[in-house]
């Protein structure tokens, strides 16, 4: 290798993992415009480049330990995904009263740090690598097309999040980015999706196995799984824009189902390298202050009344032997972590990230048969989906559980009763039923993706407000000051200090487009309870 091009990949690899107090948008460019650009001669020579690229993507779709960073990654997850999609999915409860103003949807007040910390994150981790693979599309193009597929799998996130983002002028030069509307997010997105799946299908077409394989933590270079895994991330974003424009969501379901590799069967997790790791839910539940959350109240409520095989597998018992779970926006003080009586993620500190589980793509296929009024298809993949989340995990019992007419349990707080909720979050039960409303099905379906998708948050958090399903246990504090209905919940995050003061035209254009977006009831600007553009049921 020569020697400019070791200076580049070292340039290149710090600056995609330096933060810096300025918009991240502007970071983001900013970061890109390298004077020793490598030629595409330079690239052509050395796959170790891309494949770097690759890695970087990898490790940051979901913030992942990463060696020499101080901890990076689970400090980064903790206010990405525990104190985000986690929390507001109740996969898991904030019982650190430290933790209180976004537990109690008090987003200002929680502070910069957590409200920016997946826009800053992505764009600079993920997205800084992303431009890299993109420069060498002509020449590298299985290179770029997986490049692309992490893109989506990675910023879909943060349009979930928080609606317009910059997106579709990211490769351009300006230290201020322009944000597009959520719709045209979701259209750049599918076509990045279509044109990645077909060049890494006629890859396959052709005989080809394996892309760089000694980067890729994810399927290990295996292409047939990226390209389901594609597919079925392609068909997870058509049903999401299902209540806001049907035409685009029966296209892009149409292009998933018609593609011949297929769908995920597998789970998409980062598994350990050969260097340091560790697992962010366990340092999180474990090691953070002896535990900074613990196992969330409603999907608890839902395992136990359907005295569900795989509780033992999910989740620790109490010192009761029981299970309890923390609630959203629960009153906690100092003494409250320290008891004996929670659950906790059954997980250890070497245990993949899940990025998505191998069961999802049979209930995706499951409300796609609803929506098209196969009932006798819609069941049938709806109970594989059970027995696929079943095999999964190693648990036995999925026939017997797919039999199960009993229903959620109401929520008791072991610990301050304050915190209980008395009602029944719902009467669905697990039993598929002829007698059943088309809309009883999709509560049944989606509630069970929910619990199938454990413990991947982010999502259950987005299908929750796309859905209204699982019913969630609502926060028992509300500290939004009316601009987050308690009863509908959060529906998104607001945008980074830095974007208002560094990107200011832009920002504020994007707020504009946000409320035009959002249903008409719902237009308060850059607040919790605004909806995005998908949110339309």
């Amino acid at each position: 290798m020569r020697k400019n091009m070791k200076k580049y990949i070292v340039n290149a690899i710090l600056a995609v993992a330096t933060l810096g107090a300025v918009s991240c948008t502007a970071k983001f460019v900013e970061m890109n415009t390298n004077q020793e650009q490598a030629t595409t001669e330079d690239l052509s020579h050395d796959g170790n480049l891309m494949g770097s690229f690759v890695s970087q993507m990898i490790a940051n779709v979901l913030p992942s330990f990463q060696s020499g960073e101080n901890e990076y990654g689970s400090g980064a997850f903790q206010r990405i995904q525990s104190l985000g999609g986690n929390l507001f999915a109740n996969y898991e409860g904030a019982s650190n009263s430290g933790f209180s103003q976004n537990n109690v949807y008090d987003l200002r007040s929680a502070g910069d740090a957590w409200a920016a910390a997946m826009f800053n994150d992505v764009y600079v981790r993920a997205m800084g690598p992303w431009v890299q693979l993109n420069a060498v599309r002509d020449t590298d193009p299985r290179s770029a097309a997986l490049g692309d597929i992490l893109k989506v799998a990675a910023m879909h996130r943060v349009t979930d999040s928080y609606g317009p983002i910059p997106y579709t002028q990211l490769t351009g030069g300006s230290l201020t980015v322009e944000y597009d509307s959520q719709e045209d997010v979701y259209n750049a997105m599918f076509q990045e999706l279509g044109d990645a799946i077909d060049v890494l299908t006629t890859y396959i077409n052709e005989g080809g196995t394996t892309i760089l394989s000694r980067f890729d933590r994810v399927f290990y270079g295996d292409v047939t799984k990226w390209v389901q895994f594609a597919n079925t991330l392609r068909l997870r974003l058509a049903l999401r824009v299902c209540y806001a424009d049907n035409t685009l969501y029966q296209r892009e379901a149409a292009a998933a189902i018609a593609n011949p590799v297929g769908f995920l069967t597998e789970n998409a997790s980062i598994h350990p390298g050969s260097g340091a790791w560790e697992n962010p839910n366990w340092i999180v539940q474990y090691s953070f202050n002896d535990g900074d959350s613990k196992a969330g109240a409603t999907i608890l409520c839902y395992m136990v009344g359907y005295k569900d095989p795989r509780l033992s597998a999910y989740f620790t018992q109490g010192s009761d032997g029981q299970y309890h779970g923390v609630r959203v926006g629960a009153a906690v003080d100092s003494d409250y972590p320290k008891s004996a009586l929670w659950s906790r993620y059954n997980c250890t500190n070497s245990d993949p990230v899940l990025w998505m589980s191998g069961a999802e793509s049979y209930f995706l296929l499951a409300e796609h048969y609803l929506r098209q009024n196969n009932l006798t298809r819609a069941q049938s993949y709806y109970n594989d989906g059970i027995a696929r989340s079943f095999q999964l995990w190693g648990v036995s019992g999925a026939s017997a559980y797919t039999a199960t007419t009993s229903a959620p349990t109401a929520y008791t707080d072991p610990v301050n009763s304050q915190n209980s909720y008395s009602s029944a979050l719902s009467s669905v039960s697990v039993a598929w039923t002829s007698q059943s409303t088309v809309e009883r099905h999709l509560e049944q379906i989606i509630t069970q993706k929910y619990i199938a998708m454990f413990p991947e948050g982010q999502e259950a958090w987005t299908e929750f407000r796309r859905t209204g399903y699982p019913k969630i246990i609502p926060t028992a504090t509300n500290n939004s000051k009316g601009t987050i209905d308690t009863n509908t919940q959060i529906r998104r995050l607001i945008y980074p200090d830095a974007e208002k003061s560094a990107n200011t035209a832009n920002y504020a254009e994007g707020v504009e487009i946000l409320n035009s977006e959002a249903s008409s009831s719902f237009r308060n600007g850059d607040v919790g309870g605004t909806k995005l553009w998908w949110d339309k049921k």
